[in-house]
C-alpha cells in the first residue's frame, strides 16, 4: 500500500498533467477560433459577392427590358 507521502506526490503528478492538457485543449481551441474566424470571413465575402453579381444581373437585364 502507497504512503501518505507517494499518494501526495501521485495525486500532484495527476493535477500538472490536468493542468497540462487543459493548456493544450484551450490553445487548440484557440487555433480552431481563428479558422472558424477566417472561414466567416471568405463565405461573407462569397455571399457579398453573390449578392452583387445577381444584384448587376438584374440591373443588366431591366436595362436590356426598358431599351
Amino acid at each position: 500500500m502507497a504512503t501518505e507521502s507517494e499518494l501526495k506526490q501521485e495525486l500532484a503528478d495527476e493535477r500538472r498533467e490536468l493542468q497540462e492538457a487543459v493548456g493544450e485543449l484551450r490553445e487548440e481551441l484557440g487555433q480552431a477560433a481563428e479558422r472558424g474566424k477566417k472561414v466567416g470571413v471568405r463565405v461573407g465575402a462569397a455571399t457579398g459577392a453573390a449578392v452583387a453579381a445577381k444584384l448587376l444581373l438584374k440591373l443588366t437585364r431591366r436595362r436590356k427590358k426598358n431599351d
